[in-house]
């Protein structure tokens, strides 16, 4: 649906002339992305709503997006699959953040970032098979991932150190995201042995 609703405006632009119909393939390709990530970011902002966790979300959004384009991972083979997989992680978060308390609540944003840092550290990014990757691109990414993981993680001890819960956020959502890394390295990993055999 979503295909066919980029197609539209595309072929709609091109007849229009605002458009021309060379890279009509990169045209629908981009167009196809923005209408996915505002359903994403839709849903993400009805889900605030209906959890009242507007703060979780941001946050959520703001410490895994930034982090996600940069290591990769693991993606779905289609965008309902990506809606569907977005949606639950966000759930996901605002229900955990609830749901630690005590000593759990001190202990766990370190943990999260020291697992979290060791996984991109050492796997980012996963290239996958629609967004390969050459080596000045690997070598890009890899740094760019590294630094925005640093940046990320001195916020979010800073929001630990003076007691503040969005550190339980932003450590939830780096452990999320390097599952999703590693996840997504050794299913290409797989995929590539299938595709040789």
């Amino acid at each position: 649906m979503i295909r066919r609703l980029s197609e539209i405006i595309v072929s709609w632009q091109i007849e229009k002339k605002v458009l021309t119909d060379e890279q009509r393939a990169l045209y629908n390709y981009a167009y196809e992305v923005m209408i996915n990530q505002t359903i994403n970011l839709l849903i993400a902002i009805l889900i605030a709503i209906l959890l009242n966790a507007p703060v979780i979300v941001f946050l959520f959004l703001v410490s895994y997006l930034p982090l996600r384009a940069y290591c990769g991972g693991h993606h779905s083979k289609t965008n309902g699959g990506c809606t569907v997989v977005s949606s639950f992680l966000i759930v996901l978060v605002c229900l955990v953040e609830r749901t630690i308390t005590g000593e759990l609540a001190v202990l766990l944003p370190p943990m999260c970032l020291v697992i979290s840092g060791a996984l991109i550290f050492r796997y980012a990014p996963a290239p996958d098979k629609n967004k390969p990757l050459d080596e000045l691109e690997t070598i890009h990414y890899r740094l760019r991932s590294r630094v925005v993981w640093l940046l990320e993680a001195v916020i979010g001890m800073g929001f630990w150190y003076f007691g503040l819960r969005a550190s339980i956020v932003i450590g939830i959502s780096h452990v999320i995201l390097s599952l999703m890394l590693v996840y997504g390295v050794f299913k290409n990993r797989t995929d590539c042995v299938h595709d040789v055999t």
